[in-house]
């Protein structure tokens, strides 16, 4: 299944700014949505700039949810209310 057919989507902004903070923000969801048992279903992905560079870093789930600062904990409550 490829990722335009999943049924949610976690996205990443890719700017300059967010890429110095997400990734152990981006680890934690891959490894949520592995433990999950859902990656057929749900993909991790990067977004476009999304110009709020203060509030790095960004992170969308499937467009319903936008959110600054996200840490991993963060991460976690967003999975839990948006994916599981």
């Amino acid at each position: 299944m490829g990722k335009k057919n999943k049924e949610k989507v976690i996205l990443f902004c890719d700017g300059k700014k967010c890429c110095k903070y997400n990734a152990e923000v981006k680890e934690c969801f891959k490894d949520l949505v592995k433990e999950a048992g859902l990656k057929d279903t749900v993909s991790v992905q990067k977004m476009k700039c999304q110009g709020l560079c203060k509030q790095a870093p960004i992170i969308c789930i499937h467009k319903n949810e936008c959110v600054g600062k996200v840490s991993a904990k963060d991460a976690k409550r967003l999975f839990e209310k948006h994916i599981a």
